[in-house]
């Protein structure tokens, strides 16, 4: 049975000042008026214990500084504070000063906070193989969360964690009892792991027809040698292929040399062809200044000015200025215009004989570009050819040898690998032996522990259920004909139906989470191996019940049944947004509105400070 934990007081520290509301009461009824309150309260004293499933809501995040709960346990009064900003959770026994500091969230190897909050409720914080038991996990068992109900049973903790949690703290395992068989399970769940690693390996080696050591020894020594004969038949192509490759190479340079005098020939007849073109240029003047020597040395008939004729000067009009007087220079002009004529005769034999002399240099370029380019051809033919000849077909063959020689390495290493797969399932099969002889002693070391569990298993469930009945069935008795916990998975079934079956009828669904919590308030007061405080906070418990009489009714049944599941022993804290159709007896009530917030000293969302 767990330890004594109440709440006694919740604050917050908000710009300096702590200010919060008193929880100390057997059955506390929080009223709040303006909606979420009760939710914010609620989940802020679970998150000051290390919780980190619970969600604050902003005016938590945005104005405090720190929250701060007051509990009651058998070792004295405690205070847990929460720093939000570093994550820390400050615990302090006001009866013996002592004083544990430790993270939210914790690196590796630190201590969480939570788990510190678990031992103060008298509960094992465990990790296991199986599964956790985290403040978390419990927090499911001993507050009921608003926007959980009617959705699932177990809020958003893992189906793993939960199960090993609810079999620890309603007393159904011990704390080496579930620690054993979880090392059971991972145990027989590594050796079935490797037997099925190992029947993988030989199915594997199906495939290949299950060979020997020997076989595959042999395989691998003949491919082996293949690889070495496709290496040698390689080494020996690569050196005829380097000699080849030599005499091609001096090929290649002739026919370049070929390609070059190709070149130079062509150059030599084109400037052979740009003389041609100015040896024409320079013929042709040099016939031209025959031509107007030729017309010098001709005798004057006719006068350049009036071009009448010389010899008979008569005729009407005025006198030609040119010609109307005799010439006495006449013989020297004479002779010196046939010195002219012989001298542009002289040049114009000399152009003639000097561009014969370019066209014959010419018409030798154009043959020596021919014969430059034949001799061309014929070396890059002759290149050609050897290449086709001599070095194709041996790069041909080099490269079936280089294809033939990376099969054989291929296959070789096929082989290798199947030699090691040898080895492989020889290790396999030894861990598996290993593993199993592992699951077997962690078996006998569960079976051992375990005992009379599954009969206890079914008297813890018999039990729960009995008073899961005595509970629920109050609360409707006109919709409940049966209530019970299942023993394999201690959920509840509200008329043989699990409560996702229920998620149609919301008042079933929210009568019977709530009923299961008080189910678990009862079980920590009466059953002495359930390991749960003997305090529950049930948020808007009475909401999907409905308006009218009816709903008024079902309220008051449910309020009928936690008053007498209340007592001196417990605290049961109630959240809800409405007033209550009744008030039980031992209620202590505390309203909350906008002109009384459930923070007293929070900032209006207004205020921009």
């Amino acid at each position: 049975m767990a330890g004594k934990f109440a709440f006694l007081k919740e604050q917050f520290l908000i710009d300096g000042e702590w200010g919060g509301i008193d929880l100390d009461a057997s059955m506390r009824h929080l009223q709040a008026g303006i909606g979420s309150g009760g939710s914010t309260i609620s989940e802020a004293a679970f998150a000051a214990l290390g919780a980190t499933s619970v969600v604050l809501t902003p005016v938590i995040v945005e104005q405090c500084e720190a929250i701060q709960v007051e509990f009651e346990t058998d070792e004295g009064v405690w205070t847990a504070t929460l720093d939000l900003a570093a994550q820390q959770v400050t615990f302090l026994n006001k009866s013996t000063g002592e004083v544990e500091e430790l993270p939210v969230r914790p690196e590796a190897g630190e201590r969480a906070a939570g788990s510190f909050s678990l031992e103060r409720m008298g509960i094992p914080a465990m990790e296991t193989p199986r599964g956790n038991v985290t403040i978390d996990t419990v927090l499911v068992l001993v507050y009921l969360q608003q926007h959980h109900a009617g959705r699932d049973t177990f809020g958003s903790v893992s189906v793993a964690d939960m199960n090993l949690t609810l079999e620890v703290c309603f007393g159904v395992l011990s704390e080496k009892a579930a620690r054993l068989k979880a090392q059971s399970r991972a145990a027989r769940s590594r050796a079935t792991r490797d037997t099925t690693a190992v029947r993988k390996a030989v199915e594997q080696r199906q495939k290949y027809g299950l060979p020997t050591s020997f076989d595959l020894d042999m395989e691998q020594e003949r491919y082996t040698k293949v690889v070495d004969e496709h290496a040698a038949e390689l080494l020996r192509l690569a050196r005829e292929l380097e000699q080849h490759h030599g005499v091609l190479t001096g090929r290649d340079a002739e026919a370049a040399r070929g390609l070059q005098a190709v070149s130079n020939a062509a150059t030599a007849a084109d400037r052979a062809h740009q003389e041609l073109a100015s040896m024409y240029e320079r013929r042709g003047l040099s016939r031209q200044r025959l031509a107007a020597a030729e017309e010098a040395t001709r005798p004057r008939t006719h006068c350049p000015e009036c071009a009448q004729s010389l010899e008979a000067r008569s005729g009407q009009g005025p006198a030609c200025p040119v010609c109307r007087q005799p010439d006495p220079g006449l013989p020297a002009r004479q002779e010196q215009r046939a010195q002219e004529l012989v001298r542009a005769r002289e040049a114009a034999l000399a152009a003639d004989s000097q561009l014969i002399d370019a066209q014959r240099i010419a018409q030798k370029a154009v043959d020596a570009r021919r014969e430059a380019e034949q001799d061309a051809q014929r070396l890059a033919g002759r290149a050609t050819a050897y290449r086709a000849q001599e070095i194709a077909p041996r790069e041909a063959t080099q490269a079936r040898a280089r294809a033939a020689e990376s099969e054989a390495r291929a296959r070789l290493e096929a082989v290798k690998e199947r030699r090691q797969e040898l080895v492989l399932i020889a290790e396999l099969e030894k861990n598996a032996a290993a593993s199993s002889r592992q699951a077997d002693a962690a078996e006998e070391a569960w079976a051992a522990a375990e005992g009379d569990a599954q009969e206890h298993r079914q008297q813890t469930a018999k039990q729960l259920s009995q008073i899961f009945a005595d509970i629920a069935i109050p609360m409707a008795p006109d919709k409940i004909r049966s209530a019970v916990i299942d023993p394999r998975t201690l959920a509840p079934k509200i008329n043989n139906r699990s409560l996702k079956q229920l998620a149609r009828s919301a008042g079933l669904v929210s009568i019977a989470h709530t009923a299961y919590h008080l189910m678990a308030l009862e079980a920590a007061r009466s059953m002495p191996l359930v390991l749960l405080p003997r305090c529950q906070w049930l948020d808007a418990p009475l909401d999907g019940l409905g308006g009218g009489p009816e709903g008024e009714r079902l309220a008051n049944a449910v309020l009928t049944v936690c008053a007498e599941t209340a007592g001196a022993d417990v605290q049961l804290i109630l959240t809800t947004p409405q007033a209550l159709p009744a008030r039980p007896q031992g209620l202590h009530t505390t309203k909350h509105d906008s002109t009384k917030p459930l923070i007293p000293h929070a900032r209006p969302e207004s205020d921009e400070r």
